[in-house]
């Protein structure tokens, strides 16, 4: 009788297991209050944004717009400055033309006086051209036979320098053409594009050389070479004209450099032919004068 309280306080002390189930659940209920209780920065239902997404914060949306207000700011006033800028060269060009035409007119009598002193000098053009390294690979010998009797080169400009230019080419009778004076111009056409026009070259009965140039040589080889006299007629793209430009800008400007090369380079050395010839000479002389005097002295022995 005295062991059945103890054993039945030892059942009650012992929970059961469905006790330990039912004393934990708070517990875990508990646990998961807390894990479904919403965190910050959660979204709606508790669920976190991933990557950050959704509306940019107010703070980053103001940043953004003050950088684009600055941009355009920036891009306005550069658009100022370049107006500004843009209306300083059209100046520049104006005065600049203003220059150059004053200039021009202080010239004018310098190259008159030049053309009138160069008409005294005997196949001044023809030389000047030979001597030029572009122009002379356009001169064949038939060509070279009509430049004998050039008289004159000349660049006439118009009143606006910016319109166009005529360049001109005197000759002095000749037995090829019967013009005097040749002319090829070039100016601005119809809406601003750049034409050219020449004198048309009245050429004596079968002495075009435009045409002779197409026939044979001496050996009955076909000449492949066309005459200086053809850019008289082509007026296809004027302003790829290469002829005219080295003509307007490298020959008309000094032809006296080019007239010199043939001098300077037979001078370069400081000596000709005959300065050669006569050192030559003297050697032998000095040796001529030492084999005498050996041989007196062979005859005084």
């Amino acid at each position: 009788m005295s062991g059945a309280p103890e054993a039945k306080l030892a059942r009650l002390e012992e929970p059961t297991a469905g006790g330990r189930q039912a004393a934990g659940e708070p517990e875990e209920a508990a646990g998961g209050a807390a894990q479904a209780r919403p965190g910050k920065g959660a979204g709606p239902g508790g669920v976190v944004p991933a990557g950050g997404g959704g509306a940019a914060p107010p703070a980053v949306a103001a940043v953004t717009a003050a950088v684009a207000r600055e941009t355009q700011r920036a891009l306005e006033a550069v658009d100022t400055c370049q107006r500004e800028l843009e209306a300083l060269n059209e100046r520049a060009s104006e005065e600049i033309l203003r220059v150059e035409r004053r200039y021009g007119d202080l010239r004018r009598p310098h190259l008159e006086r030049r053309s009138r002193l160069i008409e005294d000098i005997p196949g001044f053009w023809v030389t000047a051209f030979l001597n030029h390294p572009q122009l002379s690979a356009l001169i064949d010998e038939n060509d070279e036979e009509a430049f004998n009797y050039m008289m004159r080169l000349e660049v006439e400009e118009f009143e606006d320098i910016k319109s166009g230019y005529r360049i001109k080419f005197n000759f002095s009778d000749n037995p090829y053409f019967e013009n005097n004076l040749i002319i090829k111009e070039f100016h601005l056409g119809t809406g601003g594009k750049p034409v050219s026009q020449s004198t048309p070259i009245k050429w004596k009965k079968g002495m075009d050389l435009t045409v002779l140039n197409k026939g044979v040589d001496e050996k009955g080889r076909k000449r492949g070479h066309r005459s200086f006299f053809a850019w008289f007629s082509e007026h296809r793209n004027p302003t790829t004209d290469e002829i005219a430009e080295v003509l307007k800008d490298d020959m008309w400007p000094n032809p006296l450099q080019y007239f010199l090369i043939a001098e300077s380079e037979s001078g370069e050395n400081g000596l000709d032919d005959s300065d050669e010839e006569n050192g030559d000479d003297s050697v032998v002389i000095v040796d001529e004068d030492e084999d005498d005097d050996d041989d007196d002295d062979d005859d005084d022995d």
